[in-house]
């Protein structure tokens, strides 16, 4: 198949991309430190302020005409107008809570006198009875009860 001879082949090296890209990016990240190192100085450096075009006094405007001063009308204010009415609330509140504690007052007032008479009505009723003697010759002795005693039982919860 193949004749005698062989070719001898050449070694060439070959380029691959990455490297290629990766030298890309270095070239274009030192590209961006020098423009940003570039901007960095030129903003050291202070700029100063331009003269104006004319050297000339600025006119002066004239002044408008002044208007003579106003006198405030008879309104009044809604904080002024809501003062009022919280302060008439407020008086009707203390009011209504004192005629409320005077109630309470007489109420107490009326239950107490209602308990003193309740009282009087008691003692005046609490006559002493008088209670059988008791028998003296022959006194209480309980006794024993006819049934027979219980036995207790082993729980058994096998059965369950």
């Amino acid at each position: 198949m193949h004749s005698g001879k062989s070719k001898c082949t050449c070694l060439q090296p070959f380029a691959l991309r990455t490297e290629e890209r990766g030298a890309k990016k270095k070239h274009e990240f030192t590209r961006k430190l020098a423009r940003m190192f570039a901007e960095e100085q030129r903003m050291r450096i202070p700029v100063a302020q331009r003269l104006p075009w004319t050297t000339d006094e600025p006119q002066t405007l004239p002044k408008p005409p002044v208007k003579e001063n106003t006198v405030p009308l008879g309104i009044h204010l809604f904080s002024d107008v809501r003062a009022c009415e919280r302060a008439k609330f407020d008086e009707y509140v203390a009011a209504k809570f004192l005629l409320m504690e005077q109630e309470m007052r007489e109420h107490e007032r009326l239950q107490q006198i209602a308990e003193q008479e309740e009282i009087k009505r008691m003692r005046s009723e609490m006559v002493p009875h008088a209670q059988l003697m008791p028998y003296f010759d022959r006194p209480f002795m309980p006794k024993r009860s006819s049934k027979h005693l219980t036995i207790p039982k082993e729980p058994s919860f096998s059965n369950v």
